[in-house]
């Protein structure tokens, strides 16, 4: 198992009134995975997502990341820099850099010289059929371009784990296909795992596990087993 979320609560002070966001919240994810949790806007979904990036405390449970529990003396920078990749819905690529430029940055940021994050993402953009953009500013790629773009810079680093905050949600139809197809031959290709979470329904036709948010609590889960799914 990679990822284990046992019995996670989170409250926040909201106008001097304390608001449980997460209550007794527990999945799983395993290796080679990828889980997308469905809820609604302040269903605590964003919430999770910051909790397991290591930038909001919860207030008690357990969550294990590979064997590690990550609690106070778990290393959260190393984490983020080696371990974890994260998708936003924005793409928040950086206008002055060209396309291999942002995907490098994470990987010149982990102390790798630029040559080598150079080589790293020419073939990353080779292999996923984006050479010809390779050069281009973000101010002229479409949509579904840039958001691919911001994928391989989360996976630069081949991240056992990666966050994905509505990767859809800003796309065409047609563009979301290649945002799939792209997902899934990271799972076949680099060993990672991904969490979803989103409104997007058609991210179910990639997942391995679905799961429902609702009032901070996994509320049932579908689990694909050979194209069928059972839920829990």
């Amino acid at each position: 198992m990679l990822l284990e979320v046992k019995n996670i609560c989170k409250s926040f002070q909201i106008n001097d009134k304390k608001t449980k966001i997460l209550n007794d919240l527990s999945f799983s994810i395993d290796s080679n995975e990828i889980v997308s949790i469905y809820g609604a806007s302040a269903s605590g979904k964003s919430t999770l997502l910051n909790i397991l990036s290591g930038l909001v405390h919860f207030d008690s449970g357990n969550i294990t990341f590979n064997g590690e529990l990550m609690d106070s003396k778990f290393d959260f920078t190393n984490f983020r820099k080696k371990d974890l990749g994260i998708v936003f819905q924005e793409d928040y690529l950086l206008m002055e850099f060209t396309a291999i430029e942002n995907i490098m940055l994470p990987n010149i940021i982990s102390g790798n010289s630029r040559e080598n994050s150079y080589n790293k993402a020419y073939n990353f953009l080779e292999k996923f059929d984006l050479l010809s953009i390779k050069d281009s500013y973000p101010t002229t790629l479409s949509g579904g371009e840039k958001q691919r773009i911001s994928i391989l810079r989360a996976i630069i680093n081949n991240p056992k784990l990666i966050l994905a905050d509505e990767p859809t949600g800003s796309i065409d139809e047609f563009n979301k296909e290649k945002i799939f197809s792209l997902f899934k031959d990271i799972i076949n290709f680099y060993n990672s795992s991904i969490l979803i979470v989103t409104h997007d329904n058609n991210v179910s036709k990639i997942s391995n596990k679905i799961l429902n948010l609702s009032k901070g609590q996994i509320k049932w889960i579908i689990v694909s087993t050979q194209e069928k799914f059972k839920i829990f």
